[in-house]
C-alpha cells in the first residue's frame, strides 16, 4: 500500500504562534529515511494524534484535532544525507504546556521513528509519573496504549 504524501493542503491547521522557541538539534538521516520522512503522515482515525508534512526545507509537526504547530525541524541535505540543526518549539501554553527542551527534542525523535520511519522507539516518558500517569500521558500525546515502548501499528499508514 502506498502512503499518501502530506501537504499543508491536506489538513486543517493553525500557524506556529509568536510564542515559541528555537531549540539545537543535532541528528541526521541516510536519504532512503529522508524519502520516508518526507512522505508525512496523514491522521486516518481518531487515534492518530498527528498530522505531519515536509515544506521545503522545514518537516511541520501539528496536532490532528487542534491543527496547533508544535514542532518544525529543519532537514538540510549535507553530502550524502541530511541533518537536522534546529526546531522549532511552540511554548504558548494554550496550545502546548511542555516547556521542557531535552523532552521535547527526545518525542520529535519519536515521532519521526514511530510514525514516519515505522521502526521501534521507546516512547520519551517524562520523569517523575506513576506507570499508570506514563501509559495515560503516552495514550495522549500519541492516540496509542500501552507502556514500556510498545509501538502499536496505526491503520492505514502503510505499514504492516
Amino acid at each position: 500500500m502506498t502512503r499518501q504524501r502530506a501537504a499543508a493542503e491536506t489538513w486543517k491547521i493553525k500557524p506556529m504562534p509568536a510564542a515559541h522557541k528555537t531549540l539545537v538539534v543535532d541528528g541526521g538521516y541516510t536519504p532512503e529515511e529522508f524519502a520516508q520522512i518526507s512522505l508525512g503522515f496523514i491522521p486516518q482515525d481518531q487515534q492518530d494524534k498527528w498530522f505531519i508534512y515536509l515544506a521545503g526545507e522545514w518537516l511541520h509537526f501539528h496536532r490532528s484535532w487542534t491543527g496547533s504547530c508544535i514542532f518544525q525541524l529543519q532537514l538540510l541535505p549535507v553530502d550524502d544525507h541530511y541533518e537536522t540543526r534546529q526546531a522549532i518549539v511552540n511554548r504558548d501554553p494554550e496550545q502546548y504546556r511542555s516547556a521542557d527542551d531535552a523532552q521535547d527534542v527526545k518525542l520529535i525523535s519519536h515521532l519521526i521513528d514511530d510514525l514516519l520511519l515505522g521502526r521501534f522507539s521507546v516512547f520519551p516518558t517524562p520523569r517523575g509519573l506513576s506507570t499508570a500517569d506514563q501509559q495515560r500521558h503516552q495514550a495522549l500525546v500519541m492516540g496509542k496504549s500501552g507502556g514500556d515502548g510498545l509501538r502499536l501499528a496505526v491503520k492505514g499508514n502503510g505499514r504492516s
